[in-house]
């Protein structure tokens, strides 16, 4: 079978910090274009959304990092990373509600207000559950590399 290499601690972090700036630098450079190159009026609203989320995405990408950063360490101290990573996967659909409302007003396709009348807290339980459940069982069946 094919064995997968474990990142190091430094590797998980260095590669996951780069992710977060150059997304950083995207942002910044959606910005500049938007109000001096582009006014497209869909564009506009999409760059306004990032803003207005930005906390959101780097608190995702912070918590995903830390439960990576657990992951990368021997048994028994990557037993928080499945913790880490079911709380960044509750984060991640709480942003996708979010972008399924904004596709929703630039499209005008009434599929999309679903995910509003959605009941938020039972949602985000199933997904706590089953990202914890699947962590777990991620980390005890993958056998120790040693």
């Amino acid at each position: 079978m094919g064995e997968r290499r474990k990142e190091s601690v430094v590797g998980v972090l260095i590669s996951r910090t780069i992710g977060i700036v150059v997304f950083l630098i995207v942002l910044g450079i959606l910005n500049i274009l938007s109000g001096a190159y582009v006014q497209t009026p869909i564009f506009l609203q999409i760059v306004e959304f990032l803003n207005a989320n930005l906390g959101l995405l780097i608190m995702i990408s912070v918590i995903f990092l830390v439960g990576d950063l657990f992951g990368a360490l021997a048994f028994p101290l990557n037993l928080p990373g499945p913790i880490f990573g079911a709380v960044g996967a509750v984060f991640l659909v709480m942003f996708l509600f979010r972008l399924f409302s904004l596709v929703g007003e630039i499209t005008g396709v009434e599929l999309f207000a679903l995910f509003e009348r959605l009941p938020a807290l039972p949602v985000y339980l199933l997904v706590f559950i089953v990202a914890l459940i699947g962590g777990y069982i991620a980390l005890f069946a993958d056998p120790p590399s040693g």
